[in-house]
C-alpha cells in the first residue's frame, strides 16, 4: 500500500480575465496504484469522475490502476510512437549515462509536440476535459511528472494561467517526489549501479524547467503560437476550448 504520490488539485491558480481555476475539477498525480483508504476518501471528496492514464500498455500491465466505484477510466498512450522510451525499464541499464539521460528527457518533451501518438493522445485528453459535465478528472502517468506535467501545462495555458505559474506547478514535483525518488535511487544503489548510472537515474526521476520550456519552444517553432498548436496541431475546436474554460474556471 502507498499513498497517492505527487498529487495536487490545480484549482486556485490565477487564470485569464481575473478568473481562477475552479477547485475539485482538474487533478494531477502519479499512478493511482495501491491507494490507502484516506487517498480514496480524498478523491471521493474531490468528486472524482474520470481517470485519464497516459501510460503504456506495458506499464499498465505491470501496475494497473486501482478500480474505484463510479469512476470511469481511459488510457491514452501518448508515447506509443517513441521506440526509445525511458518509461521502459528494460532499456534503462543499456543507456544509463548522465549526458544521454538529460538529452533523452529534452527529446521526450520535444516529442510531445511532434509524435503522432502524442498529438492523438493529448488531443483526446483535451476533448475529455471538454466533455466533462460534473465532477473531477484525474490525469496521471507513472511518476506524474513528464507526460502529466505536459498535460497540465497545455490545459492550464488554455485556461489563461501564466507561464510563470505553470512552471511553478510543474516544479512542485521536485518536492512532492523527493522522498520516493531518494528511496528509488537507494534501491538501485543496493542493486549495484555505479555513481554515473545513479546520476542518470536522478535526472530521469527529476524535472527541470528547461524540459517543459523545450516543449513550448517546439510549439513555437512548428506552429508559430500555442493557439495554432491547439487548434491546428491537435484539432481542438473553438467550441471545445470555450467549454473547457467554462467548466474549469470560476
Amino acid at each position: 500500500m502507498r499513498k497517492l504520490i505527487n498529487f495536487r488539485d490545480l484549482g486556485g491558480l490565477a487564470a485569464a480575465d481575473g478568473k481562477k481555476v475552479r477547485p475539485r475539477r482538474l487533478l494531477r498525480a502519479a499512478q493511482p496504484v495501491g491507494l490507502l483508504p484516506e487517498d480514496l476518501a480524498m478523491l471521493k471528496d474531490h468528486g472524482l469522475a474520470l481517470i485519464v492514464d497516459f501510460r503504456s500498455e506495458m506499464e499498465i500491465e505491470s501496475e494497473p490502476v486501482d478500480k474505484i466505484d463510479g469512476v470511469a477510466y481511459v488510457n491514452l498512450d501518448v508515447m506509443a510512437d517513441k521506440m526509445s522510451n525511458w518509461a521502459n525499464p528494460k532499456q534503462w541499464m543499456e543507456r544509463l549515462h548522465p549526458d544521454i539521460a538529460d538529452a533523452e528527457m529534452m527529446d521526450n518533451y520535444k516529442g510531445f509536440i511532434h509524435m503522432v501518438s502524442s498529438k492523438i493522445g493529448f488531443a483526446e485528453f483535451l476533448r475529455h476535459l471538454a466533455a466533462m459535465e460534473d465532477g473531477a478528472i484525474l490525469f496521471h502517468c507513472a511518476a506524474g511528472k513528464d507526460r502529466t506535467g505536459f498535460g497540465a501545462a497545455i490545459a492550464l495555458k488554455i485556461l489563461g494561467v501564466s507561464d510563470e505559474d505553470i512552471y511553478m506547478d510543474y516544479l512542485k514535483t521536485l518536492k512532492e517526489r523527493e522522498e520516493v525518488n531518494l528511496a528509488i535511487i537507494e534501491k538501485y544503489r543496493v542493486m549495484g549501479l555505479n555513481e554515473s548510472q545513479l546520476e542518470a537515474l536522478t535526472t530521469m526521476y527529476g524535472v527541470r524547467q528547461e524540459y517543459l520550456a523545450a516543449a513550448f519552444a517546439a510549439i513555437e517553432a512548428e506552429y508559430g503560437s500555442f493557439e495554432n498548436y491547439i487548434t491546428r496541431g491537435l484539432g481542438i475546436s473553438e467550441e471545445d476550448i470555450a467549454r473547457i474554460r467554462e467548466f474549469y474556471l470560476e
